[in-house]
């Protein structure tokens, strides 16, 4: 923004909500990280995934305690006219992805193609991520969309059972995780 650049109130309701979904959508994508990384581990079996899935737990609870203590009182609920209506687009668009995440296992389950369970939900956030990054400009989300479209396929290509399922989880636990610990810390006082 230049000198001469007067921001509309449209631009600040967008970045007040760019905020708010860097710290409420990073405690989301911190809650799904840990359900796919103990996927993934479960997937292993034995003791080495009881292993990782006790490391993945301790990793995402130290994330989340992060998150907290580093955003609190950061990124408050947007208000105005404006930020309402960003407000039932995201909603609507969260919604959306949501509802993708059980219509896309239930066909791939009806096309007897059960391992590709993980992959299909990996594959409904990615879309998510890239509209929330075009709406709110966060471009972290960019690459991080594209890989949860683009990763599963390539996964389920060359993977199946169980190999397939602990690669989805860990890979896009890990990559959720790494997403929201890095919106966090953009939301950290000392960084604003």
């Amino acid at each position: 923004m230049t000198a001469l650049t007067i921001p509309t109130r449209h631009d600040s309701a967008t970045a007040a909500w760019s905020r708010r979904v860097r710290r409420i959508g990073g405690f989301i994508q911190a809650g799904f990280a840990g359900f796919w990384l103990l996927r993934g581990s479960a997937a292993l079996g034995g003791t080495p995934g009881t292993a990782l899935a006790i490391a993945c737990v301790a990793v995402a609870a130290v994330v989340v305690a992060y998150g907290i203590t580093a955003t609190a009182h950061q990124a408050p609920r947007p208000d105005g006219s404006d930020a309402r209506r960003i407000e039932r687009a995201i909603t609507i668009a969260t919604v959306i992805q949501f509802a993708a995440s059980f219509a896309a296992p239930a066909a791939v389950i009806a096309a007897g193609h059960d391992d590709w369970v993980l992959p299909s939900i990996a594959i409904t956030i990615g879309p998510l991520l890239l509209w929330l990054d075009n709406r709110l400009d966060i471009p972290r989300y960019r690459p991080v969309g594209w890989t949860l479209v683009a990763g599963p396929v390539a996964l389920v290509a060359v993977l199946s059972g169980s190999a397939l399922a602990a690669t989805t989880g860990l890979a896009a636990g890990t990559l959720l995780l790494a997403t929201a610990a890095v919106g966090f810390h953009e939301l950290a006082p000392s960084r604003n």
